[in-house]
C-alpha cells in the first residue's frame, strides 16, 4: 500500500452565496490556507474529519469564507 493519503474535501462556504465544492486533494487542508474554486480565492476556517480513512483515502469537510476573485 502507497504511503500517500488522498483526500476528497467537502468546502462549504460560511455565508451560503456561494455553493461550495467537492474536491479531490494532495494535502489536508489546513486552517488558514487559502483555496481556489470557481475562479474565486476562500480562506480555511474549520477542517473536520466526516470518517475515518479508508486505505490511503481521507474524506474531510473544510468551512471556509470568500476572500474574493481569484488573480
Amino acid at each position: 500500500m502507497s504511503e500517500a493519503v488522498y483526500y476528497k474535501v467537502s468546502y462549504v462556504v460560511e455565508d451560503g452565496k456561494h455553493p461550495g465544492a467537492l474536491i479531490n486533494v494532495e494535502r489536508k487542508p489546513e486552517v488558514g490556507d487559502e483555496v481556489i474554486f470557481d475562479g474565486h480565492l476562500f480562506v480555511i476556517t474549520d477542517v473536520a474529519e466526516l470518517m475515518a480513512p479508508m486505505g490511503d483515502f481521507g474524506f474531510l469537510h473544510a468551512a471556509c469564507r470568500l476572500i474574493g476573485q481569484a488573480k
